[in-house]
């Protein structure tokens, strides 16, 4: 997505989307285990890592280009994961300052990224997410030296709205690839505060009306951290008392009021699955595809990886005419180091 170029080459720079069109690829062992077409879609391959070059890109992109002329927001984060890194590598894109506030229970590499690779400025506060964004919400509304702009990870209708583009991407794409998307069955995604979630079932409403059949959303959470599951079940949003899964970029305690709605309203299957399985998921991408993603993306692999558990092949009735799309994620917070020790923690589970 592009506005009008300019000759000016800092408003060129501007006017180019802070996200690319990811591939979206055929998965033969996932299409061989469930005997459907099972498609991947790389959102790991986005400049920051991570599909939050989407929405978050996309919220600082709209500040950039709604402010005064000749002026340039100061972009203020919340998150040391993804959604950190994808406000500071997008800021850094449009050459605005950002401040990042991360919890004392950050990755080391993180801060050392986001100052290093990116430019930020990194501060520590509090011990979890909440505090740190407390404290810079903060920092927004005593911020004196121009115009501010606060990034929440997920729970923004603008970021919504960016997520939402992935799927126009994943239509145009069954079709350019002679694929029927009516055929489309199931989308699956990870669902932390649900801000991708969000966007995916905005995005389908608008290629598959209410009036026709609805591909199903797969939610993807893992145990100690499935806060959307819960409030499914009670059927009232739920704030989790605490996350104990290692998934951390899913660790949101609550959900975002907006994907508890699309959860209750739009077909949704909610899935909630093991840290071991998600790590080997994540090993067994890296083993077919080459690619690298955290274990808060091998969630939305595990369901399937592991169907002989899951058995989506039956509960969404998929057969050879079906068609398929896992979100593959991505994810910043994973290292070598760090794999080999889930690796080596889950070991007799994998």
């Amino acid at each position: 997505m592009t506005i009008a170029s300019s000759d000016n080459k800092h408003d060129a720079v501007v006017s180019t989307s802070p996200y690319i069109r990811t591939p979206l690829v055929y998965s033969h062992s996932l299409s061989k285990i469930t005997g459907s077409t099972v498609l991947l879609k790389l959102e790991v391959l986005q400049p920051s890592g991570s599909f939050k070059s989407r929405g978050i890109g996309y919220l600082v992109w709209q500040a950039v280009l709604n402010s005064p002329p000749g002026q340039k927001p100061h972009i203020f984060s919340s998150s040391g994961g993804n959604a950190g890194c994808a406000a500071a590598q997008a800021a850094q894109k449009y050459g605005c300052p950002c401040t990042v506030v991360v919890p004392s229970n950050v990755a080391p590499n993180m801060v050392t990224r986001l100052r290093d690779k990116y430019g930020a400025t990194v501060i520590l506060h509090g011990s979890m997410w909440r505090e740190a964004d407390t404290k810079v919400r903060q920092m927004v509304a005593e911020h004196k030296d121009g115009q501010a702009k606060y990034c929440p990870p997920f729970d923004d209708p603008v970021i919504w709205e960016g997520n939402s583009f992935m799927i126009d991407e994943v239509v145009e794409q069954l079709e350019e690839a002679d694929y029927d998307k009516s055929r489309l069955k199931a989308i699956s995604c990870s669902v932390g505060g649900g801000g991708l979630f969000a966007g995916v079932v905005n995005g389908l409403k608008r290629h598959y009306p209410l009036s026709g059949e609805q591909p199903i959303v797969v939610s993807v959470e893992t145990y100690g951290a499935e806060s959307l599951n819960a409030s499914i079940k009670r059927g009232e949003l739920v704030t989790l008392p605490k996350i104990t899964s290692i998934a951390s970029s899913l660790g949101a305690d609550r959900v975002a009021v907006a994907a508890f709605d699309a959860a209750m309203t739009y077909p949704t299957r909610s899935v909630v699955v093991t840290d071991a399985q998600t790590v080997g998921s994540c090993l067994r991408i890296l083993d077919e595809n080459r690619l690298f993603v955290e274990p808060a993306c091998g969630a939305a692999l595990a369901p399937w990886y592991y169907s002989d558990i899951y058995d989506l092949r039956s509960k969404l009735m998929l057969d050879a005419d079906s068609i398929s799309v896992i979100i593959v994620c991505g994810g910043s917070t994973v290292t070598l180091e760090s794999m080999l020790r889930y690796k080596d923690t889950f070991q007799d589970m994998l």
